[in-house]
C-alpha cells in the first residue's frame, strides 16, 4: 500500500516538474536567445519491478553546430551593414543632381561655351567666374565631406572597439560564473545570456569560438584571443600614419595586432575607410588637381582684354585635417586670358583649347576632367550596388539560420500549450492514484477494526 502511494507521489512530482519546465517556457518565449528547456522521464526499477519515475534536471535544446553557423552569419550582415550604410549615406551627399562633380564640372563648360559668342562681354565673362566659383567651392566641399566621414568613422572604430571590450569583458565573467555552477540546470540561463551575447559579439568581429570541457568559451578573431575562461582581453583600435589602421589585442601583456580580415561591423569599418573613402579622396583630389593645372596653363597661354599675359583663375591648397581646397583667384572677368593674340585681345581663340579640356586626354592626363568627375560617382555607385546586394545574401542567410536554430531550440506556445494539458492530466491521474490508494487504506483499517 505503501509501495503505491511512493509511486504515485513520483509521478504527481514528475508531472509538477514537467508543468514548470512548460510553464518556465511560455514566459521566456520572448526572451532574447533563451532556449527552450525539457526534462526527460525514466521508469525507477527495483528488482526488475516497476517502482515509480525518475525525472531529470532541466536541459537545454540547443545546438552547438547550428550556432556556430548563426554566429559566421551574423559577422558578415555586421560587416555589409556597415559597408552599405556609410556608402549609401556618402552617396546620398555628393551625388545629389546639384553638388555632383560631373554637374558641377558641366556647369563650368557651358559657361566657357556661352563665351564662344561674345568673348569681350563682361557679363559672361563674369558669368564664368561665378560658374569656377561653385565648382571649386562644390569640390572643395565634396573633399571635406570625405575629410568629415573619415573622422566620424574613426570615432565609431573608438566606439565598437569599446563595444568589443564591453561584451569580452561580460562573457568572461559568465564563463566564470557556469563554470561555478557547472553545466546543469542551474547555469541554464547564463549559457543562454552568453549565447546571445556571442551573437551580438559577432556583429562586430568575425570570431571563432571553442568550447571548453568546463563549459566556457574561448573567443578569438584571427588568431588572436579575445577571452579565455574568465580573462578577457583589452583591445585598441589604432589608426597607424606607417602601418594604417590595427587592433590591438593585449592578453596577460602579451599584445597580438590584427590588421586584416577582422570582419564584423568593425572590419567593415575598416576596409570602407581602405577601399572606398581613400580610393574616393585621391580622386576627387585628383580631379581638383587636374583642373587646376590645366585650366591655369591653358589661360596662361592666352592675353586678356589689355594684352597681358592670362593669370590664374584656380588655386589649390592642402585643407586641415586631410583633403584639398580649391578656390578661384582675384581675377577680374578683364584679365582672363582668351585670347591668343596680344593685339586681337577680343577675338577668344584660346577658348577653343579652355573647351577641349572637358574632354582631352595626353600622356600627362589619361583620363579627360569629364570623365574623372564621373568616376567618382559612378565608382561609389557601383560599389554601393555591389554591397547592398551582398547584404542582401547574407541577411537572407542569416535568417534562414536564425530560422533553424529558432525552430530548433525556441518556444513553440503551441507545443508547450499541448504540453500543459498533457502533464496536468498526468498529474490528476496520479493525485486519483493517491486518492484510491488512500481510500483502500481506510477500507483495509475498517476491516481490521
Amino acid at each position: 500500500m505503501m509501495n503505491l502511494f511512493t509511486i504515485a507521489a513520483q509521478g504527481a512530482q514528475a508531472a509538477q516538474n514537467q508543468l514548470s519546465v512548460s510553464a518556465s517556457n511560455i514566459a521566456n518565449q520572448q526572451t532574447a536567445g533563451y532556449s527552450r528547456q525539457q526534462i526527460s522521464q525514466s521508469a525507477s526499477v527495483v528488482s526488475s519491478v516497476g517502482n515509480g519515475v525518475k525525472t531529470s534536471d532541466p536541459s537545454r535544446i540547443t545546438d552547438q553546430t547550428m550556432n556556430q553557423a548563426l554566429w559566421r552569419t551574423e559577422s558578415s550582415v555586421g560587416y555589409y551593414q556597415s559597408l552599405n550604410s556609410w556608402g549609401t549615406s556618402l552617396e546620398k551627399v555628393i551625388a545629389s543632381s546639384s553638388t555632383q562633380p560631373s554637374t558641377l564640372l558641366t556647369g563650368f563648360f557651358n559657361a566657357l561655351s556661352a563665351l564662344t559668342s561674345q568673348p569681350d562681354a563682361t557679363a559672361y565673362r563674369q558669368q564664368l567666374i561665378s560658374s569656377a566659383t561653385t565648382l571649386a567651392s562644390g569640390l572643395t566641399q565634396t573633399s571635406q565631406t570625405l575629410v568629415d566621414q573619415g573622422a566620424s568613422i574613426t570615432e565609431q572604430q573608438t566606439a565598437t572597439t569599446e563595444q568589443v571590450n564591453q561584451l569580452s569583458s561580460q562573457i568572461a565573467d559568465l564563463n566564470q560564473q557556469i563554470e561555478r555552477l557547472g553545466a546543469g540546470a542551474q547555469s541554464n540561463s547564463l549559457q543562454d545570456q552568453r549565447d546571445q551575447q556571442v551573437k551580438t559579439l559577432s556583429g562586430l568581429v568575425n570570431l571563432s569560438v571553442e568550447k571548453t570541457e568546463a563549459g566556457s568559451y574561448t573567443l578569438s578573431v584571427q588568431g588572436a584571443t579575445l577571452v579565455k575562461g574568465k580573462q578577457a582581453a583589452v583591445v585598441t583600435s589604432v589608426n597607424d600614419p606607417q602601418a594604417g589602421w590595427q587592433l590591438n589585442v593585449t592578453m596577460d601583456q602579451t599584445s597580438t595586432t590584427v590588421a586584416d580580415n577582422v570582419g564584423g561591423q568593425l572590419g567593415g569599418l575598416y576596409d570602407y575607410q581602405q577601399q572606398v573613402l581613400s580610393p574616393l579622396q585621391k580622386q576627387v583630389t585628383g580631379l581638383m588637381q587636374s583642373l587646376n593645372d590645366q585650366v591655369n596653363s591653358t589661360l596662361a597661354k592666352g592675353y586678356d582684354s589689355q594684352g597681358n599675359s592670362g593669370a590664374p583663375l584656380f588655386r589649390l591648397s592642402a585643407a586641415n585635417g586631410g583633403g584639398s581646397v580649391l578656390s578661384t583667384t582675384s581675377l577680374t572677368p578683364s584679365e582672363l586670358g582668351l585670347s591668343l593674340e596680344k593685339s586681337a585681345t577680343a577675338n577668344g581663340d584660346n577658348l577653343t583649347a579652355l573647351l577641349a579640356l572637358q574632354s582631352a586626354t595626353s600622356s600627362d592626363n589619361a583620363v579627360s576632367l569629364k570623365d574623372q568627375a564621373s568616376a567618382i560617382t559612378s565608382q561609389l555607385a557601383t560599389t554601393n550596388s555591389q554591397n547592398s546586394n551582398q547584404l542582401s545574401v547574407v541577411t537572407a542567410v542569416n535568417q534562414q539560420w536564425q530560422q533553424q536554430r529558432d525552430n530548433f531550440s525556441a518556444v513553440n506556445k503551441d507545443e508547450e500549450a499541448v504540453n500543459l494539458q498533457t502533464y496536468l492530466q498526468a498529474y490528476q491521474a496520479n493525485m486519483k492514484v493517491m486518492s484510491v490508494g488512500n481510500q483502500l487504506f481506510t477500507e483495509l483499517l475498517n476491516i481490521f477494526s
